[in-house]
């Protein structure tokens, strides 16, 4: 009876022991949550309300009385912001992007439907062919009988390479401003800047 005790003593010692090495703190870090590993930025309101979007934490961000411009760090891509009062996204993305007069055969225009975001009543998206290397493209949210637009302009290969930031500023786009995003009533009477 004791040798059984000795060896039912030992296989619990080595069965406790093997638990300790596999499930064991051994001070190793443990992975970082998602939400971690996600760009890190803030949050761009227009001061009238009219929209908001995420901003990366490295672009840099430069907001004029008609247009908000985010630059990312090697200075290759720009994203432009503003509102136009135009009711048909589509014109208004056309002129922002400076396709009004041209050819309809040497232009190859690509117009997609989006999901609205927020409030807004209908979006789109264009895309216009490559010059060079450059690369552009914009988005158009209709709110209120007016285009919210957002261009994005770049060398090919760093729109490439700084395509996650640019998919966090297109999911953080909300019409109008998300809430949360304070305007004073001073600043939501102020009127649209027509360009």
């Amino acid at each position: 009876m004791k040798n059984a005790l000795l060896l039912l003593s030992l296989w619990v010692g080595i069965i406790v022991a093997a638990y300790a090495m596999v499930y064991w703190d051994r001070g190793i870090e443990p992975p970082l949550p998602i939400s971690m590993l996600e760009p890190a930025g803030s949050t761009y309101a227009d001061p009238d309300g009219r929209f908001s979007l995420a901003v990366p934490s490295t672009w840099s961000l430069e907001e004029t009385e008609t247009l908000v411009l985010l630059t990312d760090p090697s200075g290759k891509i720009e994203v432009t912001a503003f509102t136009v009062e135009e009711s048909i996204p589509e014109a208004a993305l056309l002129v922002a992007l400076g396709i009004v007069d041209a050819d309809p055969a040497s232009e190859a225009v690509a117009v997609e439907e989006i999901p609205a975001v927020g409030a807004s009543e209908r979006a789109v998206k264009i895309a216009v062919p490559a010059s060079g290397n450059e690369v552009s493209y914009g988005l158009a949210y209709l709110h209120n009988g007016e285009s919210i637009v957002f261009l994005v302009r770049g060398d090919g290969k760093a729109l490439e390479t700084r395509a996650e930031d640019l998919e966090f500023i297109e999911a953080g786009i909300m019409v109008p401003a998300a809430a949360g995003e304070e305007t004073s009533p001073a600043e939501e009477a102020s009127p649209v800047v027509e360009l």
